[in-house]
């Protein structure tokens, strides 16, 4: 009786001293730029697209070529796209503050006048520990289909730990916004 209880007694005692290391939520931070001063319109970001490899919870670890990995306790605060739609548009209302700039999809439901469209191929480290950014970016007008396209492709150092990647994507994704900026001016 007495072993069973201190073979018990022990697995608690061990038991009790594991811990999980903590789990760090990140957001894609919105970066002032140039502000172009707009024309008055509605703009609205729709969703952006993303490859099925970054529609990860995890953020993106420096790692070798082809690998899609994330850091095991750094985990993105909300789906990607929706931070990404989100930063991009708190950067263009920023750079563009003569236009109401709004999430589509979002609660306001206000018609736009121009849409901006983005789709990811790829934004995370790579082996040379540099963070890519490369993306087709569109605007048109919402009742036409008259695009103006623009392929973006831009990188920044990394850095190793989570932060200084996270940082650095929100650097790339600033330096996207001034380019959608310049495309609805």
């Amino acid at each position: 009786m007495k072993r069973r209880f201190l073979i018990a007694s022990s697995g608690a005692a061990l038991l009790a001293g594991c811990s999980s290391a903590p789990v760090h939520n990140w957001s894609i931070a919105a970066l002032p730029g140039a502000v172009r001063g707009g024309t008055g319109q509605r703009v609205g970001v729709r969703p952006i697209g993303l490859p099925a490899a970054l529609n990860q919870s995890g953020v993106p670890v420096f790692s070798v070529d082809y690998a899609a990995n994330t850091f095991p306790n750094d985990q993105w605060a909300a789906p990607l796209s929706s931070l990404l739609q989100t930063a991009m548009v708190q950067d263009l209302a920023q750079r563009l503050p003569a236009d109401t700039v709004l999430a589509v999809g979002g609660a306001i439901g206000a018609a736009p006048d121009e849409l901006v469209e983005i789709q990811l191929l790829t934004f995370a480290p790579d082996s040379a520990g540099e963070v890519r950014l490369m993306a087709q970016l569109a605007v048109r007008p919402a009742k036409a289909q008259i695009w103006q396209f623009r392929n973006f492709s831009a990188t920044a150092p990394a850095g190793k730990t989570a932060q200084q990647i996270v940082a650095a994507m929100s650097q790339l994704w600033a330096q996207a916004a001034d380019q959608v900026a310049a495309m609805l001016a």
